[in-house]
């Protein structure tokens, strides 16, 4: 092979080679804050769902074992699937637009403006619902 032969393989070699490599650097770069925002949220999201789904199954225990009256049970079971529901429909839509503003970085505070726009959301069902 001829020294004019390998230089050629070697700039066609790193030419493929950034081509490549292209994509991969630019989604590096699309991981910006608002996606990182929006995972943060997801996380919150899904750990509010296992409050959920711990709180149903002990409902479901409390009255099987006869600890809460069925009338009881009927109104906490509801409101506890309704929140479900609203986490559900939220995780859905999380990447088309943000539940909690980029403003608020505190624990606590991202949390509270989760169980906010849950409560938002049941009590804008239950008003088109009756």
């Amino acid at each position: 092979m001829s020294i004019a032969g390998l230089v050629f393989f070697l700039l066609l070699l790193s030419g493929v080679a950034v081509l490549v490599a292209m994509p991969l650097l630019r989604r590096e770069s699309q991981t910006s804050a608002e996606s990182l925002h929006i995972q943060k949220q997801r996380e919150r999201l899904l750990a509010y769902y296992e409050r959920v789904l711990t709180n149903l199954r002990d409902l479901d225990e409390d009255h099987a074992t006869g600890k809460m009256p069925d009338e009881d049970y009927a109104v906490e079971r509801e409101d506890w699937m309704q929140r479900g529901i609203e986490v559900l429909k939220t995780l859905d839509t999380l990447d088309e637009h943000s539940v909690i503003p980029e403003s608020i970085h505190d624990e606590a505070a991202v949390d509270e403006a989760i169980d906010d726009a849950i409560e938002a959301a049941i009590a804008a069902r239950r008003k088109a619902m009756g």
